[in-house]
């Protein structure tokens, strides 16, 4: 076993749980909010409209905070604030705040111009002349002002987590979350439809939670009102960087973008289906996955900037191994609670069995791709921390052009679970590409010794299954949500013992695998 963590190793893994802690609050907002909506809107033509529209600058919120933007500003930032200091990565920051608050304008009044043909392209199985579509266009141009906020949220989001301040940035969907949960209760009644009130909560709590990064800001120095150059060196390489950063690290979201647009093409409800099983598969996912990585950008970066590759090939075999240790039974427990889930969460109101069992049958598709999603996102951050943008972008073209071809294939042939189906399929394609280009950038034998930690947590997970699955057997139709409530959760607390007794009874910590490579170099 590894009795003393090193001390970079254990400041990155107390950001992480920083960044975790914020993260599992706002997730748990996040299924609260979604089930208001599904008391509300439940399955439905006008629950479709909402979450089309909702697609389009939430798909922008994941590209920039999660995607192209954080992952092309944070290494070049990092690299002006090693060797320039602070005085010129604020240069460099001042320069993308007021970039991209003009171009943030220019798009949101270009969206609400062109809002009934950006409609008519995202979902082309919407009748122009009908109510969904009508409706999507109007909560479209409503929540426009929201990809502004987005824009500089991004950056803000950059600057803090590049100077070890991760706080502000991981509770700002908690204030989003919060402030779309009140739009649905206060609003709603004032403008007499939940959808509309949605989507106003929405822009107010994009401005809401971009108004929480600025005192933050200000307190590192980073001054808004000085002399700024539009076009900054840094901006100028950043924005070099956005592209293949797009393709590379938002791949997944691009996937569910386009299996949004061919489900407009299927029955009432599908988009709403996928949309419900994704949120529950982004639990796990940002919980760890997109915490850890969060933290371990900057981390590899500055490492890159020092040239101390051997730190940072351990700080991501770490935080890999972490991360399948975690998502792996994360995956096979939400497979066999699938259903109970489910019901658990969105069976009220308009949300009716029907709807659960089709929203489970998505979810059981997006599950099996859970540890490949979870993984590529660690992996682009590898590349993207040593300064390789192609090997991701080429990984991401490839998973994106399958998924064109077999969602439109298993779409029309399955229904909206084949596009599910699909989407993972696509993910683990983009891993094993990515993790073929691993060994450029980390030691082979570490990630042949991460791929054996990965198979023996498959392993455990699968014994894991069978009480699990057991538990979720007992439940029926005439449960309580109490009772539904103790059988999961008991259900959990069994599959996290049983989990984590056997593979410490057999392995021990797994860990042992990273540390004996670091001893052989």
């Amino acid at each position: 076993m590894i009795k003393r963590m090193s001390k970079p190793s254990s400041k990155l893994v107390k950001s992480a749980g920083s960044v975790g802690a914020f993260t599992l609050v706002s997730r748990i907002l996040g299924v609260v909010r979604d089930a208001v909506i599904a008391l509300l809107l439940g399955a439905s033509p006008a629950s479709d409209a909402f979450f089309v529209a909702f697609r389009i600058p939430n798909l922008l919120r994941k590209f920039f905070s999660d995607g192209m933007l954080t992952l092309s500003f944070v290494p070049v930032f990092s690299g002006y604030l090693t060797q320039g200091g602070r005085s010129r990565a604020f240069d460099m920051a001042r320069s993308c705040f007021l970039l991209l608050s003009v171009t943030g304008v220019a798009v949101v009044i270009a969206g609400i111009a062109f809002a009934p043909l950006v409609v008519g392209m995202v979902a082309p199985g919407f009748a122009p002349d009908s109510y969904t579509f009508s409706l999507t266009v109007l909560l479209t141009r409503i929540m426009m002002p929201y990809i502004a906020c987005v824009c500089l949220m991004a950056v803000a989001m950059g600057v803090l987590n590049s100077l070890g301040h991760f706080a502000a940035p991981a509770a700002a969907p908690i204030v989003l979350n919060l402030v779309i949960l009140l739009g649905a209760y206060v609003l709603s009644p004032l403008v007499g439809s939940p959808a509309l009130a949605l989507a106003l909560g929405v822009v107010l709590g994009g401005m809401a939670q971009l108004a929480l990064q600025v005192p933050f800001l200000l307190k590192q120095g980073l001054s808004f009102f000085k002399k700024t150059e539009l076009l900054h060196p840094g901006t100028l390489e950043a924005g070099r960087r956005m592209l293949p950063s797009l393709v590379g690290a938002a791949g997944f979201q691009i996937n569910i973008f386009v299996a949004t647009v061919i489900a407009s093409t299927l029955s009432a409800g599908s988009i709403s289906y996928l949309y419900y099983a994704e949120r529950l598969v982004q639990f796990p996912m940002a919980l760890f996955a997109v915490s850890v990585s969060t933290v371990l950008l900057p981390e590899l970066s500055r490492k890159k900037g020092a040239n101390d590759s051997l730190a940072a090939s351990e700080a991501f075999a770490r935080a890999l191994g972490g991360v399948f240790f975690i998502t792996i039974p994360a995956m096979v427990g939400l497979v066999a609670l699938r259903e109970p889930v489910v019901s658990l969460l969105f069976r009220q109101g308009a949300f009716d069995l029907s709807c659960v069992r089709e929203t489970a049958l998505a979810l059981l598709c997006f599950c099996l791709g859970l540890w490949a999603f979870s993984g590529t996102r660690l992996l682009v951050t590898l590349f993207h921390g040593a300064g390789d943008v192609a090997t991701p972008f080429r990984a991401g073209m490839a998973a994106i052009g399958f998924n064109l071809v077999a969602g439109y294939l298993l779409g029309h042939g399955l229904g909206h679970w084949g596009l599910a189906l699909s989407i993972s399929a696509a993910g683990a394609i983009n891993f094993f590409i990515l993790l073929a280009g691993a060994p450029a950038h980390v030691d082979s034998l570490l990630v042949k010794n991460i791929a054996i930690l990965a198979c023996r947590s498959f392993f455990v997970s699968v014994i894991m299954y069978i009480p699990v699955s057991y538990g979720a057997s007992l439940i029926t139709l005439e449960f309580s949500k109490a009772e539904m409530l103790a059988v999961v959760a008991g259900s959990v607390i069994v599959g996290i013992v049983v989990y984590v007794g056997t593979f410490m009874a057999v392995w021990g910590t797994g860990f042992e695998l990273v540390r004996d490579t670091n001893k052989r170099r």
